[in-house]
């Protein structure tokens, strides 16, 4: 008799409100769900993982990470990259990418990553060469391309990246920290959105924690043959 190790994607879908979770393997299996708590993290699902899409919420602020597919009418001229309320837009949805690693494989802490918005196919991006048009700190844009100013370090004080824990983001070629100002808020056309800008230090303004999405683990199961 002889054993096959199979590893298998499986998927979990976070809803915003906490309505049902729903576990369903990529090759057929059979569809479960069952009741979420709210800040309650289902047994075997508590890491951000390499292919899972996510929304990230800001840590002083009921917002979420948000392309809400406005340009910057200066700097780059790029796509504006805000925090916002609306925790039900597709727009905060961001696909987490990591090289040579395989869907579901947990996020280490200190490893690079791009985050791309699952709406427009955007990379998050920063730059030192534009200002934030409201703060003047450093801009951090939606680029429509991949180049290394779309790497971030995830530091966190665990081994891996954690959900509903808070981690910094941290701009790889420029050492600026992902983080949004509550009292810095656009008018038109996108009124009540928060900016969001490279800063100088981790803290409270710099804080991001995974929240809702469609979350990936990878799971090994022996069959006899």
């Amino acid at each position: 008799m002889h054993f096959a190790i199979c590893t298998i994607s499986s998927l979990l879908l976070i809803l915003s409100g906490g309505a049902q979770t729903a576990t369903a393997s990529l090759f057929g299996g059979k569809k479960t769900t069952e009741p979420v708590v709210e800040n309650v993290v289902t047994p075997g699902w508590e890491h951000v993982t390499s292919g899972s899409t996510i929304k990230l919420g800001h840590g002083k602020s009921t917002t979420r990470l948000t392309l809400p597919q406005v340009s910057y009418g200066t700097g780059s001229q790029q796509q504006a990259i805000t925090a916002f309320t609306d925790t039900m837009t597709t727009r905060a949805l961001w696909l987490v990418e990591q090289s040579d690693t395989l869907r579901g494989t947990p996020i280490e802490c200190g490893s690079e990553v791009r985050l791309v918005n699952s709406d427009s196919g955007h990379s998050l991006h920063s730059h030192a060469a534009h200002k934030a048009p409201i703060s003047g700190a450093q801009e951090v844009s939606g680029f429509d391309g991949r180049d290394s100013g779309d790497m971030w370090v995830v530091e966190c004080t665990t081994d891996m990246w954690m959900r509903e824990s808070p981690v910094y983001l941290k701009h790889v070629e420029t050492g600026q920290y992902l983080q949004s100002l509550p009292n810095k808020k656009y008018r038109q056309p996108i009124v009540g959105h928060q900016e969001v800008s490279g800063g100088k230090k981790p803290d409270a303004n710099s804080q991001w924690i995974a929240m809702e999405g469609y979350y990936f683990v990878r799971k090994t199961t022996a069959s006899a043959k």
